[in-house]
């Protein structure tokens, strides 16, 4: 495969501001790198407080006076997303290799999250026509006349995680774009380049009016500007618990309270049954956990296997995992890639040595760096592991699974788990109806998977409780949280 950065379309030096690809007014960068190798491939700049500050004012000067919001109809901003789709769709080879090559992803992993990523653009594109109100019959004065209609909530601006840059991108901009709004977009500091490209696609289709979309890059500096930016009307952020709980107090203590949508992190519990076919049950969990290297907020990572077939299970699920094919990122019998960065490979050690040393868990397979380059590391189970260990209720976002001690009763799972911190996903194994319908109805998690694991679709919801977060990504419930209500009353006898 040859390097895409030899030929890329735009500027990786510039940012995206109004329309236009413009010099950062900050003298700091950011390199960027390859977590397959550890090499440097590309710097960007490293944004400053000037920088946020004018794209957004580019994108309230867009809102307020441009015509995005005033003059376009919905059909013309379907039409402008259903053009950048395509432009996404015809660019996707480049787009594909960038991707795997800034985040260590397999390539079939990024194929698929390319699909994905088409798809948002075109179903949200749908909803950008049908915007509605409703007409509210006289109650009490007959000459009075109310309805509501729907109007974009304004400026949004974006604080996107490192682990799914092109594709968390359209859980984002699809349905803000769709619903009128305008955007400053930050991606994470460690997958910029995906972000440029899209950025550069979106400008080639001539569809949409300057400062509609803008891009700012770098860290918690710009991005904590971002938050506190007294014309941005909502913040959508996606990242650690720590991180999440600032940006809702900061966004609270502005001046301008603004409302906000934040995913966060989970320790997702999985359920084997004793009715579960092992095999296959081995493969969806090893799978569910060890996906994105086990960087994925709803990963597998509490699993909970019935005492009559514990032993059992555990030389499948052994064998699972050691079946992972750990290569280059862009052979296509690769599986599973590195981890994103120096600080998370640390990170993910220290969790294994504390499941050995701390919490004296059995290491049932892995537990050590892989490859011997860049920022690898074994697929790792432990077992016999307690409900209260720390790798067993803190988010590693690593390719570890704590495997818990066995249990006898549903109903003690569902206990335990109404406690867990986290509320993101959760997954049961079985084929009793009973069982299915007693754990997805009183567990409280966002998304509940019953034999599998980790299938997503545009039209369902995203999110958690708790700690995991609150607002919705995907489907209609994500379209319309970025459109809020007004009501209109009129005296038709005036």
């Amino acid at each position: 495969m040859s390097s895409i950065l030899s030929r890329l379309p735009f500027d990786e030096t510039l940012i995206y501001i109004n329309g236009e690809w413009t010099k950062s007014q900050a003298s700091q960068t950011c390199r960027v790198e390859n977590p397959d190798t550890a090499e440097t491939i590309a710097t960007v700049p490293e944004c400053n407080a000037r920088d946020l500050d004018l794209a957004v004012q580019a994108a309230y000067s867009a809102f307020h006076d441009g015509p995005w919001v005033n003059e376009y109809s919905g059909a013309q901003r379907r039409d402008a997303l259903l053009a950048l789709a395509t432009a996404i769709e015809e660019s996707r080879q480049d787009i594909e290799e960038l991707e795997s090559l800034n985040t260590g992803k397999p390539i079939n992993d990024v194929r698929v999250e390319l699909d994905d990523t088409i798809d948002l653009f075109r179903f949200f594109a749908g909803y950008a026509d049908k915007v509605e109100g409703r007409h509210i019959a006289a109650q009490t004065n007959r000459n009075l006349e109310g309805y509501t209609v729907k109007v974009p909530v304004g400026v949004v601006g974006f604080i996107n995680a490192f682990n799914y840059p092109i594709c968390l991108l359209a859980w984002k901009v699809a349905p803000a774009l769709a619903a009128g709004c305008t955007v400053v977009f930050k991606p994470g500091p460690q997958t910029p380049l995906t972000t440029q490209y899209f950025a550069h696609l979106l400008h080639k289709t001539g569809r949409f009016p300057k400062g509609v979309f803008n891009v700012v890059l770098g860290g918690v500096g710009v991005g904590q500007a971002l938050v506190d930016h007294d014309l941005v009307d909502k913040i959508g952020f996606t990242g650690s618990v720590a991180t999440g709980k600032q940006v809702i107090r900061s966004t609270a203590s502005t001046r301008n309270v603004r409302c906000t949508s934040v995913e966060l992190g989970g320790k997702s519990p999985g359920v084997v049954m004793p009715d579960a076919d092992l095999d296959k049950t081995a493969k969806l969990v090893v799978s569910g956990c060890m996906a994105n290297a086990g960087m994925n907020c709803n990963a597998l990572t509490r699993l909970w296997v019935h005492r009559s077939i514990y032993d059992e299970f555990m030389p499948r699920l052994k064998a699972a995992a050691e079946a992972l094919v750990l290569s280059t990122p862009q052979d296509t019998a690769t599986e599973m890639g590195p981890l994103i960065d120096k600080r998370q490979y640390d990170r993910v050690l220290e969790y294994i040595r504390i499941g050995r040393d701390e919490d004296q868990a059995a290491l049932l397979t892995g537990g050590q760096p892989a490859l011997g380059r860049g920022y690898w590391i074994q697929p790792t189970v432990f077992y016999n592991v307690s409900p209260t260990a720390r790798i067993a209720t803190e988010e590693i976002f690593g390719p570890v699974l704590s495997v818990l001690e066995p249990f006898d009763e549903l109903d003690e799972v569902i206990a335990i788990e109404r406690k867990n911190e986290f509320g993101l996903a959760a997954g049961i194994f079985t084929r009793r109806h009973q069982d299915i319908a007693k754990f997805t109805r009183k567990l409280r998690s966002g998304t509940i998977w019953v034999n599998n694991y980790n299938a997503l679709y545009s039209y369902l919801p995203f999110g958690g409780f708790r700690n995991s977060g609150f607002g919705r990504e995907l489907g209609y419930e994500s379209f319309d949280g970025y459109l809020v209500p007004k009501s209109i009353i009129d005296d038709i006898s005036y």
